[in-house]
């Protein structure tokens, strides 16, 4: 009974604070704080870029393609099934150096998932860029040598010294800064087909790691191989089955040797050093003469071949370089013909004639 009571007594003693709380409802005063909580975190901060510049994967900005500004436009084909189209360039600012870099993938898809294991191995979408100072020195172009990972995701690894894979870490006002835009749709999704990276590297984060930048920044020249990796699925951490590492620059004239700079693709303060071709058509027939790469320049650093192409039975009765007769030295392979200018040192002006 005394339980039963003390039950009661507790229900109604509720009932009671609860009926005199609505009766005070409309009583109650809220008094405003003089100082209410605004702190916003802003997060670690970023390393300054020049002005007019926004690092967002968007490479809008008038500077990535003025006059002048050199890309390296390249065809990552491992087979007959799937490519990639692949945009590069480079240009020097007032406080670091800018990377642009497009991917468009045909027949794969673009993969992303962060475990420990795909990071490791570098199986992700993504390039590999491997990026180093062209000195006389190669001792020391091999110390300083990066290979710096820009994932599909708009993540990166940087590590100096691709040998030992030292990686770099220092104060976050130093620190590159990375910003990716897919093309598509997100990754992991059949709509995503690639990816635009845009990225600043700060001097001060590459005298960190070594190099000993020129005052005139304009006399730099830096060693760039962008090695594509074409991912296969989602999950694997198999180096060898799970992606394919491709290191297409060899295609194109380019050792791309191991921690050796200066046999990379060339970038200087305008993006690839490159020289420009004209082709000039004559006669009474037709014919292409192309690039072997559809390059729309040539590499400095390397020797340049042309493919001539006569169609309907037409003959090549001239073929000039800056003058200098080449009918010699053709090489000839069904319907067409190749021939390199070894060594080039200017711009080409080519004649040619069909008939």
């Amino acid at each position: 009974m005394k339980k039963i009571l003390k039950t009661a007594f507790a229900v109604c003693a509720v009932s009671a604070l609860a009926v005199g709380f609505t009766g005070c409802a409309d009583k109650v005063n809220i008094i405003e704080d003089e100082h209410p909580y605004s702190f916003v975190n802003k997060g670690h901060p970023v390393a300054e870029y020049d002005a007019g510049m926004t690092i967002d994967g968007k490479l809008d900005e008038a500077r990535w393609n003025a006059e002048g500004q050199r890309w390296l436009y390249g065809v990552d084909k491992p087979n007959a099934n799937q490519y990639a189209e692949i945009h590069f360039t480079a240009f020097y600012g007032e406080k670091g150096i800018f990377f642009g870099l497009k991917v468009e993938e045909t027949g794969n898809r673009i993969w992303v998932n962060h475990t420990p294991s795909r990071d490791a191995g570098h199986v992700n979408s993504a390039v590999d860029m491997y990026l180093g100072p062209v000195i006389a020195d190669k001792d020391a172009a091999y110390r300083q040598t990066f290979e710096f990972s820009f994932v599909a995701d708009g993540k990166y690894a940087s590590r100096v010294n691709q040998a030992d894979l030292i990686e770099v870490l220092t104060t976050y006002d130093k620190l590159p800064v990375v910003a990716t835009q897919t093309i598509g749709g997100k990754v992991n999704t059949p709509e995503c087909k690639g990816y635009v990276v845009e990225a600043f590297f700060p001097y001060a984060f590459l005298e960190f790691a070594g190099w000993t930048l020129p005052e005139d920044k304009s006399e730099m020249v830096v060693g760039i191989n962008p090695v594509h990796i074409f991912s296969y699925n989602i999950d694997g951490t198999d180096t060898k089955a799970d992606r394919l590492w491709s290191n297409w620059a060899p295609a194109y004239g380019i050792g791309a040797n191991w921690c050796t700079p200066d046999t990379y693709f060339h970038f200087g303060e305008k993006g690839l050093i490159s020289y420009d071709y004209k082709v000039t058509y004559g006669g009474t027939g037709r014919g292409t003469l192309t690039e072997k790469n559809n390059m729309p320049y040539i590499l400095k650093q390397t020797g340049a071949t042309f493919v001539v192409t006569a169609i309907n039975g037409a003959d090549i009765t001239k073929l000039t370089v800056n003058g200098e007769n080449y009918l010699g030295k053709l090489s000839y392979s069904g319907g067409t013909a190749t021939f390199t200018v070894n060594n080039p040192t200017e711009d080409l002006d080519i004649e040619v004639d069909f008939n």
